[in-house]
């Protein structure tokens, strides 16, 4: 039997592409006009939703749902620059836990299936939401355009 190496396996999963890197409270104001949600919104709600999501990996057996519409913050945007400091390292923090939490991932696990599925739809859902978080950066000229990519992430 082949064993799964599970490190290899989610590399590269919950890369960010900097998106949140030298953020300050000004820019993230700089919300396109028709944008549902400002980036600050964006960032809470996905912390909020990797908080679940990693606790349900970390305790399996006592999976529960989210309120998804309750991981929406209503204020626009963080009051200073400390608090959105804050919020980037937590966000980082956790993007740790979880791929510290994958690599301990084993395939005789009886909730190995369940446990996949959880870090699939967190990747997926952290992918979908750091697009939106580029293109508004894009928009306000704060973020690399896709030529410029190879040198801003290195």
């Amino acid at each position: 039997m082949q064993q799964i190496h599970f490190k290899t396996l989610f590399n590269n999963s919950f890369d960010t592409f900097k998106v949140f890197e030298d953020l300050n409270v000004n820019e993230m104001g700089n919300t396109p006009a028709n944008a549902p949600k400002t980036i600050w919104q964006i960032l809470n709600h996905l912390t909020a939703w990797q908080s679940h999501q990693l606790n349900q990996i970390k305790n399996i057996e006592h999976a529960i749902d989210i309120d998804e519409e309750a991981t929406w913050l209503s204020a626009g945007n963080a009051t200073t620059q400390d608090e959105l400091n804050n919020a980037v390292s937590f966000f980082k923090e956790q993007l740790s836990q979880l791929k510290s939490e994958t690599e301990k991932f084993d395939i005789e696990d009886k909730d190995i299936m369940l446990k996949l599925k959880l870090t699939q739809d967190l990747s997926v859902h952290l992918s979908f939401h750091v697009g939106e978080v580029i293109l508004m950066r894009r928009m306000a000229g704060t973020y690399p355009l896709p030529h410029e990519m190879k040198a801003f992430l290195s």
